[in-house]
């Protein structure tokens, strides 16, 4: 059922009697049908649109045919758009959840037409119960200008005819109904929301006001964390008298008692909250009209930072040989270099504990997002691809820490580095040194040109060093690897994301602070301590 999607629901006690329906000047009718060789109409969908008074008229279109074959089959698609009076379109709708369902007789139109033939549609279940309306904020049948509007929707009890789904299902008449109802009929069938195929759907936008203006004062009143003015921007000859706004304040921890405003003749009011709004939600509602807006709380934007990397040169790194597995080959990197950053709108207090809770968050969250495993199996250089485009990313750091690191890294993947200012570590034993030690050499030298030179050290503990396995740390990153990155993919092998990678990356800091230098142990020579 409809309820049961994130759209943002509220119920409106509306009732369909009085000048409950005196905003709207005009309405839509859209319906698509299919008409198959037995000459029966199998309705396929319909909207109800309600238009604002201050909306220009619009005119019934002609209606729309379609075959899929060439004209070949007697089956046939069709669309139309009539224009009836918001009233005419009402009493449609209200025969049709009865059962009684006809193309529309359009009285202003002096072309013949079907108006009157029925359609074999229903019977329906509505939702909600008649008169109520819903406020929803996602429509996927409707234009984007009626998202947030009330409606109401009225769905099959019983499949549509087979014949007519495995019409509809070709990819032909899919792509023509696509272009005439502006959204994929057949995609949306088995979405949770319901049948959309062979259903009437209802949409009365708000009449009264086109949208909320709002402004945040630079300084908030005595006695209030914030103050905030609240403009209805009511439509042509239109009031917003009696109108009711209500204001929800959420933070991280919870939700704080809403603030309310009844409107008079002044469209703009003031409203005082005793904490910064953080994420805010609304709701409008109306004696007459019932609930008119609603929307879940989301995040009040403050200012908008952007941070631009400029991308300074394209450098060519030639990797050679590392054996009859590893044939010598060539990859391209952009390094980049800080352009700066730029605010706009307030500057983060740093004082602000909610704020760095929600951007704590936030940071959780997107970590969250991304994949966390992989997993490579004959496929070499699809592992290498994935290592030098984590390590690219890198603002700050890069430590790779192997007890095996043969030096051909150091051009396989130290230079997939994108900004010269990162640092990069290698972390590595006394018998990888001891076995690669002239290659460490030559590869460190191809970094001269970088303001920064990799950085090499030595474990401690000889030929049975401190660490064991392997480990690639890019910023507060921390992977986790059972094979060197030279062989990553060789065989089955994994590369694992750590979930809790401060305690990791602390002890691998310490192992760093207590190596010995590639310079200092070149020098000494071999240190078995």
């Amino acid at each position: 059922m409809v309820a049961n999607k994130d759209i943002g629901v509220g119920l409106a006690e509306s009732p369909v009697q009085g000048d409950s329906w005196s905003g709207y000047g005009q309405a839509v009718v859209h319906l698509a049908w299919l008409r198959d060789g037995d000459q029966v109409r199998h309705l396929l969908f319909g909207m109800v649109e309600l238009r604002p008074c201050e909306f220009p008229l619009i005119d019934s279109s002609d209606e729309q045919k379609f075959r899929d074959d060439n004209g070949m089959s007697r089956s046939c698609l069709h669309y139309r758009r009539f224009a009836l009076s918001a009233k005419d379109a009402i009493d449609w709708y209200r025969r049709s959840m009865k059962g009684d369902v006809q193309l529309p007789v359009d009285h202003s139109d002096n072309r013949t037409g079907d108006g009157g033939v029925p359609l074999c549609g229903g019977p329906f279940t509505d939702w909600p119960a008649w008169p109520t309306l819903a406020a929803s904020n996602k429509l996927d049948f409707a234009p984007d200008w009626v998202q947030g509007s009330r409606a109401h929707f009225l769905h099959p009890r019983t499949a549509l005819h087979a014949r007519a789904l495995a019409s509809i299902r070709c990819e032909k008449s899919r792509s023509q109904l696509e272009d005439w109802l502006h959204f994929d009929l057949v995609d949306l069938y088995h979405d949770y929301l319901g049948d959309y195929l062979g259903a009437i759907c209802f949409v009365a936008p708000n009449p009264l006001f086109r949208s909320i203006e709002k402004s945040h004062l630079d300084s908030p009143t005595d006695g209030s964390a914030e103050s905030v003015a609240y403009k209805l921007v009511a439509r042509a000859d239109q009031r917003v008298d009696g109108t009711c706004l209500e204001v929800v304040n959420e933070g991280l921890r919870g939700r704080l008692t809403p603030v309310a405003v009844e409107f008079d003749q002044d469209p703009v009011h003031l409203l005082e909250f005793t904490s910064p709004l953080n994420r805010e939600g609304r709701t409008v509602t109306h004696p007459r009209y019932g609930l008119l807006a609603w929307n879940k709380p989301i995040p009040v934007i403050r200012s908008i930072h952007t941070h631009v990397n400029v991308v300074s040169r394209q450098k060519a790194v030639a990797v050679p040989s590392g054996g009859k597995r590893k044939p010598a080959y060539q990859y391209c990197v952009s390094e980049h270099e800080d352009g700066g950053d730029t605010v706009i709108g307030r500057i983060a207090d740093d004082e602000n504990i909610e704020a760095r809770a929600i951007a704590a968050a936030h940071r959780r969250a997107r970590k969250g997002t991304e994949d966390a495993e992989h997993w490579f199996q004959n496929a070499p250089q699809k592992a290498a691809r994935f290592i030098r485009r984590t390590i690219g990313e890198a603002r700050h750091r890069v430590l790779i820490a192997d007890p095996y690191f043969a030096g051909w890294e150091l051009l396989a993947f130290g230079h997939a580095i994108q900004r010269s200012d990162v640092e990069l570590h290698v972390l590595t034993s006394a018998t990888a040194v001891t076995r690669n030690a002239t290659m460490l050499q030559q590869a460190v030298g191809t970094f001269q040109i970088y303001p920064v030179a990799p950085a090499i050290r030595v474990l401690k503990g000889g030929k049975r060093p401190l660490l064991h396995d392997r480990f690639l740390v890019v910023d507060e990153t921390v992977w986790f690897s059972g094979n060197s990155l030279n062989s990553l993919g060789e065989r089955a092998s994994m590369i694992v994301r750590l979930s809790h990678p401060e305690p990791v990356a602390a002890r691998l800091d310490g192992m760093w602070a207590s190596a010995t230098p590639f310079a200092d142990w070149i020098a000494g020579g071999p240190d078995d301590a």
